[in-house]
């Protein structure tokens, strides 16, 4: 089966969890057994530096792996850090979700703090073209400190049983999107109104067997 990593997760209007409604996931890492992914547009207050400061040790600790066993993540969860309204959370004015220095509730189970970004000397993985992943400590501080671009700080992530996530692709609560670019650094507000439209009709085109008919047609 081909891997998910490197795809997107746009949530239907069907899911109607507060966690997940309205979200857009990047499917960071797919073992055929398990998927991983993280939320991107789930802005949270503190900014980067702070966070990290209040997070030393969980940085530290990340320089082992950006991806651990989903089996073992699912044991350890991240209270306090959804954010109180989280259909709220995509809302507002766009400049206040900028992907440079904004840090997001990535999901309910915790790991290494990560940062998504578009410059592979900062990253240990690849995860759609042009879109890398970060978890060491040297990576995460060379981000937050030299802003050399556009970059998301994620805490937290999803994770399911390749199975589980399969059946919730069928039962119709998630689209599945290629991810790119200017799609992973949209505004977060602006992020899930602008794909759902595309997400649909690729879903539908894809259950009745035809190509996808509007598939470069723009996001708007």
């Amino acid at each position: 089966m081909e891997s998910l990593t490197g795809n997107l997760l746009v949530a239907s209007t069907l899911t109607t969890d507060p966690i997940l409604a309205r979200g857009v996931c990047l499917l960071v890492h797919d073992d055929q057994e398990n998927v991983i992914g993280v939320m991107l547009n789930r802005p949270m207050h503190p900014n980067p530096q702070a966070l990290m400061a209040l997070l030393g040790e969980q940085i530290d600790a990340s320089d082992e792996s950006a991806t651990d066993d989903a089996d073992d993540e699912t044991k350890h969860r991240l209270p306090g850090l959804i954010p109180h309204n989280a259909a709220a959370a995509i809302q507002g004015p766009s400049t206040a979700y900028s992907p440079v220095g904004m840090v997001h509730f990535g999901g309910p189970l915790s790991g290494p703090v990560v940062a998504i970004h578009q410059l592979s000397e900062y990253a240990e993985a690849e995860t759609g073209h042009g879109i890398y992943v970060a978890a060491q400590k040297q990576h995460l501080e060379g981000l937050v400190n030299k802003q050399p671009g556009p970059y998301r700080l994620i805490i937290g992530h999803l994770g399911w049983e390749t199975e589980r996530l399969n059946a919730e692709l069928e039962s119709g609560l998630w689209h599945l999107v290629p991810a790119t670019a200017d799609i992973v650094f949209e505004n977060a507000d602006e992020m899930w109104p602008r794909l759902i439209r595309r997400a649909t009709s690729q879903s539908v085109a894809r259950w009745i067997g035809f190509p996808d008919f509007v598939g470069n047609a723009e996001l708007n």
